[in-house]
């Protein structure tokens, strides 16, 4: 098992990257299988999206691509294995996916008390973890590493869930969960596909919740210092020796480095990539949000997974701050607030966003307005 599972809350690995909004272009190429031969009636998505397709009687498939600059294309289908190609916008008109035999997920079924547990560790202590609708249970199972008490859980097909409060149906393939007890983390391949609203007030809820769950968040923070209007979006950032720590250091302003005649270099640069950005810090940097984004079970979590510690004080009685640290220097930012994929660091973090699951997805295609 990667670090990136066991480590969740200590290691945030994103995996996808969101670049500035483009004319509407053609992700174009064809699903084949290990022999070469077109697999027809594909299912073909962009991960982490409600973007998605079908391939033709050749294999063959054809959509508009996201907003995104870089992105990964999965197919599925019967019999074979989910199979995902990184590529981007100026890549992606002559793809081939080649598709292989599935890998068999190893464990026991899951009984009501490893359900119950599973529950928690992927859904619970997050504002709408309580309306989730798992709708696949049956495939799941799960394995104990007695050497290194670590729990895994993976599926033996798609794992679906809905979640009515923010209207999605979402169908993770190739799912997989793993950690101890202090933390989970998990990955796969993920479609999100738009419910059906059923009363007339569902979209306006749906977009207020989603908005709400935005709001705080990773992304929105990373948006907000693209396009530079961090005091306006109610941010604020400090370099400093450790979490729990202060200091009136702002990397926003200035990453503390002189150039050679001697004025400060700024935290962020441009790119030659279009609606990208470069970050650079070392160290830990304190992130503290002033909005009224956050959870109010932020404390109950704290007390599940730090009772009785230091740090379980200092993180408690910060409601709406982070602590990451940026070992590698450096991350290629989009003016969405997601990371780009292939350059993306092994970021540290403790604090608010630790506290997400798999309640408070929103796929990278939906920003609010």
């Amino acid at each position: 098992m990667s670090s990136s599972i066991r480590l969740f809350l200590f290691l945030a690995l994103i995996t996808l990257f969101v670049a500035a909004p483009a004319s509407a272009r053609q992700i174009a190429g064809q699903v084949l299988d290990a022999d070469g031969q077109p697999v027809a009636g594909a299912t073909v998505f962009v991960d982490m999206t409600t973007l998605q397709t079908t391939s033709d009687a050749d294999g063959r498939f054809n959509m508009t691509t996201p907003a995104h600059y870089s992105f990964e294309v999965v197919a599925i289908a019967d019999g074979l294995q989910a199979t995902g190609v990184r590529t981007n916008q100026e890549d992606c008109r002559n793809m081939d996916i080649i598709m292989s035999a599935p890998f068999e997920a190893v464990g026991d079924p899951l009984d009501d008390d490893m359900l119950s547990f599973f529950k928690l560790a992927a859904f619970s202590y997050t504002r709408f973890a309580r309306d989730i609708e798992i709708e696949s249970a049956d495939v799941l199972r799960h394995a104990f590493d007695d050497a290194m008490n670590v729990i895994t859980i993976e599926s033996t097909g798609p794992f679906i869930f809905s979640n009515p409060a923010l209207g999605y149906k979402i169908t993770i393939h190739d799912f997989r969960m793993g950690g101890n007890a202090i933390t989970y983390g998990w990955e796969g391949y993920t479609l999100f596909e738009p419910m059906t609203p059923e009363k007339k007030k569902d979209e306006k809820n749906w977009t207020k919740n989603r908005e709400t769950t935005f709001e705080g968040s990773r992304r929105h923070f990373l948006s907000s210092l693209m396009a530079d209007n961090m005091k306006k979006q109610e941010w604020a950032a400090w370099f400093v020796g450790g979490p729990g720590a202060a200091d009136d250091h702002s990397p926003v302003q200035e990453a503390g480095l002189k150039g050679i005649y001697g004025e400060p270099m700024p935290i962020l640069y441009e790119d030659d990539r279009p609606g990208v950005g470069r970050i650079d810090w070392a160290g830990w940097v304190r992130i503290q949000y002033f909005g009224d984004g956050g959870d109010a079970r932020w404390p109950e979590f704290i007390d599940r997974h730090w009772p009785v510690s230091d740090l379980s004080e200092v993180l408690a009685s910060e409601m709406h701050v982070t602590f990451v640290e940026l070992p590698t220097y450096q991350a290629f930012i989009d003016n969405t607030g997601v990371i780009l994929p292939s350059e993306a660091p092994a970021t540290r973090e403790l604090g608010y966003w630790t506290f997400h699951r798999l309640a408070d997805m929103l796929p990278l295609d939906w920003m609010p307005e």
